[in-house]
């Protein structure tokens, strides 16, 4: 299809004047290569950014890869991959029927969010208390926790660390080299936030307490913005912790694009209450899937169109107040309008 990027800075210029994000670096891009570029604000192209919740695409890239190689299967049994003996009875029972799929799909019925930093102890042990006190999700439940045990899982079958697993079979194996997991040289990285505010109210509200908060109104460059992932599990989960330049990523989804190895289509393919394996095919990523991360990233990849998008912003680095609106409002006006279509309405 011919494609035109002509509105896209427009649409971009306009909802950073409207306080959506400081900077961001945009790419669209085919099979081929990239067809427009541009960085708004205090950034440039090769800025590293924290792709936050799109690091679930990377574990996903990396679980997709030992699939291919046999060592796991989207029907495997969860349990056949986690340690028996660190587990609880009802951790046990709660994952006796829940597949490898259903944690990739997120319909494990495990809570989205639980801060574990705030506990302190080992995961399994945490876990055992938050499965405890928590019903089972009904549906499509977004949930950190299920790319935390996906992770642990990646590690378990191939028994490479994820932060191994990144360079072995991203790095090196699909030859993208701006992609890592922190922490980063700061002077390389857009900043993400000042300080945790967000958390700490998320645990206020839930009467948790934590006395490790990085100080606020400090820039955090470099180190992910993710709580989780950055006082729990010292920047390496499943769920965050990965960083990448535009570029980066837009090779990534150019694999996507062009890819034709089985199990990668069928993650792209198969859908479970409108998810895919590791992929959102929400509205939000019209004709195709991807994913997008709290800190206001995105990638997206349409095999029907061979197009995608990649949008990089970092929309907590704020002094005061919080972003305004939602991050898919800009990322749809983004994708449908390389589409020649109108975002449908919320």
């Amino acid at each position: 299809m011919t494609v035109d990027c002509s509105k896209i800075s427009e649409i971009l210029r306009e909802y950073r004047d409207r306080g959506y994000y400081p900077s961001a670096v945009c790419q669209v891009f085919d099979a081929r290569g990239t067809l427009y570029e541009e960085s708004f604000g205090d950034v440039s192209a090769g800025t590293w950014f924290d792709l936050a919740s799109v690091s679930k695409l990377i574990c996903t890239t990396l679980l997709l890869s030992a699939m291919e190689e046999g060592k796991l299967s989207p029907e495997d049994p969860a349990l056949a991959h986690l340690p028996h003996e660190k587990l609880g009875p009802v951790t046990l029972r709660r994952l006796a029927d829940t597949t490898l799929l259903q944690l990739m799909t997120h319909t494990s019925g495990i809570v989205p969010w639980y801060p574990f930093y705030t506990d302190g102890r080992d995961f399994y042990t945490v876990l055992e208390q938050v499965l405890s006190t928590t019903p089972p999700e009904e549906g499509m439940a977004y949930s950190d926790l299920n790319f935390m045990l996906l992770g642990l899982i990646f590690t378990h079958a191939t028994g490479l660390s994820l932060r191994q697993g990144l360079v072995h079979y991203i790095n090196d194996g699909l030859g993208i080299r701006d992609l890592s997991y922190g922490p980063m040289e700061p002077a390389l990285c857009a900043p993400s936030c000042l300080g945790n505010q967000i958390e700490k109210r998320m645990c206020a509200e839930r009467g948790l307490s934590f006395d490790g908060w990085r100080p606020d109104g400090v820039p955090v460059r470099g180190a992910c913005n993710d709580g989780n992932a950055f006082y729990y599990w010292g920047g390496v989960s499943g769920h965050a912790g990965v960083f990448a330049t535009a570029g980066a990523l837009s090779q990534l989804g150019r694999f996507y694009l062009s890819t034709q190895r089985p199990i990668f289509l069928r993650a792209m393919e198969e859908t479970v209450q409108g998810r895919g394996l590791g992929f959102d095919k929400s509205e939000v990523f019209p004709d195709g899937c991807g994913h997008s991360g709290f800190t206001g990233t995105s990638l997206w990849v349409s095999r029907t169109h061979g197009l995608g998008a990649v949008i990089l912003t970092n929309k907590f680095y704020r002094t005061q107040g919080e972003p305004p609106g939602n991050s898919n409002d800009f990322r749809k006006a983004v994708h449908y309008a390389l589409l020649g279509r109108t975002p449908p309405s919320v």
